[in-house]
């Protein structure tokens, strides 16, 4: 296996909440398309691989000049364990670190995937087994009706909470064999990587897509 560190763009050509997300228009261009220029300007990778069972996404990836890998339908639907996405794309790559990258995490650019990667390679590896993005949540959280990150007396202001750690999954890097050995992205010590609340907003829904949409098109402006 090739040292290095390669891309995985996973891409459904549909999805359930927001029709076919990945490919339609994003202002100028849409977040298929967005996300391969970004990860091609940075530097850091030795390959960039878009994986998809829609021939259509496959095209969009050859059109720009990126490796695309046909996978089969099975891994693409909505009963399949993501545990058994990852194993079985983890054993057809040829490096062996991966960089698993989703496209729905628009407003993640360039620079951040290149510090994401130089983070990465300064890493004590006895002390650390993968990066994993995740941003800081500030807010007063609850579980089974106890607070989780506060003492509720006297009640703490918020710019004093504990904040929590969430993964964003914009990056998370890991070893090709432990990504298939393991069929999860989070190692057993990960590295937390933190990204701007606000860069890290995820399209799940319509009112995502719009919202990342108008920053999108703002930043463009600037």
């Amino acid at each position: 296996m090739k040292k290095g560190i390669v891309a995985i763009i996973p891409v459904k050509g549909n999805s359930e909440r927001v029709p076919q997300k990945n490919i339609r228009k994003f202002h100028d261009t849409s977040l298929l398309e967005l996300k391969i220029k970004q990860i091609k300007l940075a530097k850091g990778f030795s390959q960039v691989v878009v994986s998809s069972e829609d021939d259509e996404v496959l095209k969009i990836a050859s059109k720009h000049g990126v490796s695309a890998h046909k996978r089969d339908p099975y891994y693409s639907t909505g009963s399949v364990p993501m545990s058994e996405v990852y194993s079985h794309l983890a054993s057809v790559v040829e490096y062996d670190t991966i960089a698993w990258i989703n496209v729905t995490n628009p407003l993640v650019g360039t620079n951040i995937y290149e510090d994401a990667i130089a983070t990465y390679n300064s890493l004590e590896l006895n002390k650390y087994d993968c990066l994993m993005s995740v941003y800081e949540l500030k807010e007063y959280v609850f579980y089974n009706e106890k607070p989780v990150n506060f003492k509720p007396y006297p009640w703490p202001r918020s710019q004093d909470l504990k904040g929590l750690s969430v993964p964003s999954f914009a990056i998370n890097i890991v070893k090709s064999s432990d990504l298939k050995e393991r069929g999860t992205l989070v190692g057993n010590s990960p590295y937390f990587f933190y990204i701007d609340p606000t860069l890290s907003t995820d399209i799940d829904e319509q009112v995502d897509f719009e919202f990342c949409e108008f920053l999108y098109k703002k930043s463009l402006e600037k």
